[in-house]
């Protein structure tokens, strides 16, 4: 289970796709922020983001958890 604090930080890493800007956004620090995706990722066995040098992008299935908890975090 996860709760909406999380959910808030994927769908806003997933619209900024920079940790950086994400974390801002979000009034929390940029390792953090990694720390808590990480931990998602972790408990769910998937991997949301792809991160490399040229940036950060959703996997399928972080599209797939993104879209659903977009409309949760929206009310």
């Amino acid at each position: 289970m996860m709760d909406l604090r999380s959910l808030r930080y994927v769908v806003t890493l997933a619209r900024r796709l920079n940790y950086a800007r994400a974390a801002e956004d979000l009034g929390i620090s940029q390792p953090a922020l990694t720390r808590a995706v990480q931990t998602i990722e972790k408990r769910f066995g998937v991997r949301l983001f792809d991160r490399d040098r040229s940036g950060v992008r959703l996997t399928t299935q972080g599209q797939t958890m993104v879209d659903a908890a977009a409309v949760l975090v929206a009310n």
